[in-house]
């Protein structure tokens, strides 16, 4: 049955043919979003909850906090301990009580975010009314797609990594799959909606279900943490989460403080993030069935060191991670990797450092060590026959007065340079934008929809391929900006589908089915003594189930839909104007005097057009829903259930493996070979 649906999405999206109507796309909405007047951002100071109930660092690691850098901890040379020795092993899944730890509450089930929107909707003034909440955590998604559509899919800034890693890079494809949000009415009047993300679809689960654990780790002493072993007979204190909330335009957003201290700058408040090494995230089908064992064991280099886990988070995640501390008011992110078994290190990253990576300066016109920025001049030129050059210009174009008197003077906040100061900026006006034409695409959707459950699909189109080369988009959507000039790369699309009350509900069980399962399967990862046939046996059972639920489910949508006139797509087009001139740049970006002159201006034009043929919109959601199926399960027909590791402790070439996948295992047998060595004193 399963693979009937499969095939059924593949048939509609390679083999559907139509008649091409005259108008594929009709305007809908068209506009200025003024860089001046835009949505403000307001903590809703009355809401929040008291610093009290924030969780504080433990084991001292909040010493990392002022020390910037990666913190091992345990040196891998002297395999001395930095911090507490308890966090060199992880516990068992099978050993916590679960149901001790508080879990995610998603908006629709959040009774305070519904009291607060009512509350805020009470005001006559009219001034802090919503038509939306929620969480940061469902909003992450999107608003990454719309960085990269206002961005122009503009490269990351990697320029402070060590040579063997590029000084520009761009997001992995992870990032294109499309993004699935729920909307919910929670009023009589449905002028009230909770938007939640599609956890059905989350490729991720597995890893957050630890995450909640492990960030207990690091907040509780060894004593109180054991409260949560199902071994313990003591109760521990109340697992009660806190919240910070915020009001942007007409979206009230809820974040989770993970942790705070009082000498970080604003609130002191911050996110805590657990990450799992490269090995793992790259590996998960493999490493499902043989948990394993690579370490961080440098600062710099390609493998086992703490520089590739942040170059691949800044391709994967990182971005979303400043999303969300920029949400909830936060001064940054503790990350703490480890591989499962225990931790490996921290490094606290402020938000302006996460900011100057991906707004900052992408030029190659960097100095390099030994190079010459100043013309020769004075004594030391006359004396080989020259002449006074002081009115010559140096590499950076201006005399070598000046160029010093810019080392002086280039100063954007009291530890930021002006373009770093830039990039904090951009970083803010950008998510501005993007929640003001959320909003305005939201009404639009809001006419069609009649106030019903639905959910929305997003995913950032690339533009036209190499001439010769037609795509089914590019007919779709063939001229359609109303824009001469195109300021970005591509549009954002977005298909809607309305939902009964029974789909509704079967994409939230879907979803809590999946968080139950993922706690099986990382149980069973942990599991050293399961037999490897009794771990394929589970996964493949589970990943072909839940494929064809998932398929299964989708499939009723469209017809459900289609039928009851409720499917709807649309496409957002942007241009970018500075001082009222359209930008031709290909990632466009003000220039630094914005930061000191009130009287510069970024615009952004945009038009929303729907799109009209109904045989467009079945083409556009087979599509994106395949996209997103087959990237958040991993094949029942995979490959990866093959034991590499052999008697002696080396490991063998899997031919149905990557590249990085072989290698990372080869680290992770070396990783047990380099443990049964003693350390000599």
């Amino acid at each position: 049955a399963n693979g009937a649906v499969i095939s059924h999405l593949a048939e509609k999206l390679n083999n559907e043919t139509t008649e091409r109507a005259i108008n594929p796309v009709t305007p809908v909405s068209t506009g200025v979003v003024r860089g001046s007047i835009l949505p403000q951002y307001v903590s809703l100071k009355k809401y929040n909850d008291s610093q009290d109930l924030i969780p504080r660092l433990s084991h001292k690691l909040d010493r990392t906090l002022f020390s910037p850098g990666v913190h091992y901890l345990q040196d891998p040379r002297t395999h001395f301990t930095n911090f507490d020795a308890s966090l060199l092993s992880i516990p068992h899944l099978n050993e916590l009580n679960m149901d001790k730890i508080s879990n995610f509450i998603p908006s629709s089930r959040d009774t305070k975010l519904l009291d607060i929107s009512k509350d805020l909707n009470s005001n006559k003034t009219g001034k802090h009314s919503v038509n939306f909440f929620s969480s940061t955590s469902s909003m992450t998604g999107v608003l990454t797609k719309f960085h990269k559509f206002l961005s122009g899919n503009r490269p990351i800034n990697t320029g402070n990594f060590s040579k063997v890693f590029p000084s520009q890079t761009t997001f992995t494809s992870t990032i294109d799959v499309p993004t699935s949000l729920v909307v919910t009415p929670k009023d009589e009047d449905a002028t009230t909606f909770s938007i939640d993300a599609d956890r059905s679809t989350d490729s991720e689960i597995t890893l957050s279900v630890l995450g909640n654990a492990l960030e207990l780790m690091l907040t509780k002493k060894p004593k109180e943490f054991n409260k949560y072993l199902k071994s313990s007979k003591l109760e521990p204190e109340a697992d009660k989460s806190a919240y910070h909330y915020a009001k942007i335009g007409k979206f009230l957003i809820r974040s989770q403080l993970d942790a705070f201290h009082q000498n970080l700058p604003g609130r002191g408040t911050f996110d805590i993030k657990t990450r799992a090494v490269c090995a793992i995230r790259f590996d998960l089908a493999h490493t499902d069935y043989y948990p394993t064992n690579y370490e961080i064991v440098r600062t710099h280099g390609l493998f086992e060191s703490f520089e590739r886990e942040l170059f691949d988070a800044a391709r994967i995640v990182m971005f979303k991670y400043g999303l969300q501390a920029r949400l909830g008011n936060m001064d940054g992110i503790f990350m703490a990797f480890h591989n499962i078994k225990k931790f490996l290190g921290f490094q606290y990253l402020p938000l302006s450092e996460i900011d100057n990576i991906y707004f900052g300066d992408i030029s190659d016109e960097f100095t390099r060590y030994g190079e010459n920025v100043l013309v020769k001049t004075g004594s030391d030129y006359n004396k080989k026959g020259g002449t006074n050059t002081d009115d010559k210009s140096n590499k950076a174009g201006v005399s070598n007065q000046e160029f010093l008197s810019n080392i002086v003077n280039d100063i954007g906040n009291h530890f930021q340079t002006k373009r770093e100061a830039l990039s904090t900026y951009v970083a803010n006006k950008e998510l501005r934008f993007s929640m003001k034409l959320l909003e305005n695409l939201m009404d639009v959707i809001l006419k069609d929809t009649g106030g019903v459950p639905f959910r929305m699909i997003f995913k950032k189109m690339k533009g036209k391929k190499a001439a010769g080369i037609e795509s089914r988009e590019d007919e779709i959507f063939d001229d359609s900006s109303p824009f001469n000039e195109k300021s970005s790369d591509g549009r954002m699309v977005v298909i809607v589908n309305t939902l009964t009350p029974e789909e509704l509900a079967e994409l939230q069980m879907l979803s809590n089915e999946k968080i139950e399962k993922s706690k099986i399967l990382l149980k069973n990862s942990q599991d050293e003594k399961m037999s490897t046939t009794a771990r394929i046996k589970f996964f493949s059972k589970y990943a072909s189930e839940f494929k064809g639920k998932f398929f299964r489910l989708n499939k009723q949508i469209l017809k459900n839909s289609k039928s009851n006139g409720g499917f709807f797509g649309y496409e957002i087009n942007i241009q970018h104007f500075f001082n009222d001139k359209p930008s031709s740049d290909k990632y466009p970006m003000p220039s630094v005097d914005i930061l000191e002159d009130k009287k510069y201006k970024w615009d952004i034009k945009y038009s929303v057009n729907k799109i009209n043929e109904e045989a467009d919109l079945v083409y556009l959601f087979n599509k994106f829903v395949s996209n997103i199926g087959y990237s958040a399960f991993r094949s029942s027909e995979s490959d990866a259930n093959v034991d590499v590791y052999t008697d002696d402790g080396y490991v063998q070439i899997d031919e149905n493996a990557s590249e990085l996948q072989n290698i990372t295992r080869a680290y992770s047998a070396r990783a047990l070979k380099r443990k049964s060595l003693k350390v000599k004193k």
